[in-house]
């Protein structure tokens, strides 16, 4: 019965010191689940801070986009920038357009006044065979003056095609404006400038040159004319003698003489547009004087 009861008795200490381990690992155990709570609420925090803190850049990529009206105001910079654009190419174009018609248009009016200027600047001296008098006459028609005038010239071209030498007969005057489409004879100088205003009626006159290459014809030959200017106002003439200048001249009056210089100038009418076209003055001095024999008569 001791054993037993001392049995007992360990038996007793034993279950005491046993459930006093277990107490106290219960009560570690305890103790441990707030600090295992605190870090899973630590960590479940942490997570969603993450969260918290990924979503508003998931947000902010979410309306990224653009917006109907910030659409509608570049879709307005993008037009209005494009009709700029195109005002800026469109007047390019126009500038263009008007420099090249400014160009072809003056092209043969230079032609035309190196033409005429070589004509004058050749004129041959009124003695000899092939050569004729220069005479220049004024005529006047409605306050407008409307000279003439005629001379032998050494500016012929020679080439193989023409027989003729560089002598020729030529005369400049005013004749009516012409509505035909142009002459038979097909210069290039024909049908260069619209002779036709925009109420569909003719103004002016037009400037013709008469050139006559056989000098030596036996029978009369219709000379070559062309028309080198339309819509002309006026044409004068002036000669130059050595102190004067004189509205009119004529060689068989003058001992067969040409003057030193002569004036040309050509006035136009207004344009389409209402605007007047610079007139054209030509200065040419005459350089061929008839040779003079020992006696001081004309060779």
């Amino acid at each position: 019965m001791i054993r037993l009861y001392k049995y007992s008795r360990f038996e007793c200490k034993g279950r005491k010191n046993r459930d006093r381990h277990v107490s106290a690992r219960g009560l570690a155990s305890l103790a441990s689940v707030p600090v295992l709570l605190s870090a899973r609420t630590r960590c479940m925090e942490s997570r969603e801070g993450v969260v918290r803190e990924r979503r508003p850049a998931s947000s902010a990529s979410g309306t990224s986009g653009f917006t109907l009206l910030e659409v509608m105001i570049a879709s307005m910079i993008f037009a209005l920038l494009a009709a700029s654009m195109y005002s800026v190419f469109y007047g390019a174009l126009k500038l263009r357009e008007k420099t090249y018609e400014a160009v072809e248009a003056g092209l043969p009016k230079d032609y035309i006044v190196s033409l005429i200027k070589r004509d004058m600047t050749s004129i041959m001296a009124p003695v000899g065979l092939l050569a004729g008098a220069m005479i220049g006459e004024i005529e006047e028609e409605d306050s407008f003056r409307r000279d003439t005038l005629e001379f032998y010239t050494a500016s012929g071209v020679v080439n193989d095609y023409d027989p003729w030498g560089d002598i020729q007969k030529v005369e400049y005057y005013l004749t009516d404006i012409e509505t035909s489409s142009g002459t038979d004879g097909g210069s290039d100088l024909d049908n260069l400038r619209d002779r036709t205003t925009s109420y569909g009626a003719t103004t002016g006159s037009d400037l013709v040159r008469v050139v006559t290459r056989n000098l030596l014809a036996s029978t009369v030959e219709e000379p070559e004319e062309v028309r080198l200017f339309s819509d002309v106002e006026s044409l004068e003439f002036s000669y130059y003698d050595g102190e004067y200048w004189q509205d009119s001249w004529d060689s068989t009056v003058e001992d067969n003489e040409c003057p030193e210089a002569v004036l040309m100038r050509i006035d136009f009418f207004e344009d389409d547009d209402g605007i007047r076209p610079q007139p054209i003055e030509l200065m040419c001095e005459i350089v061929s004087k008839p040779a003079q024999d020992q006696t001081g008569g004309d060779a």
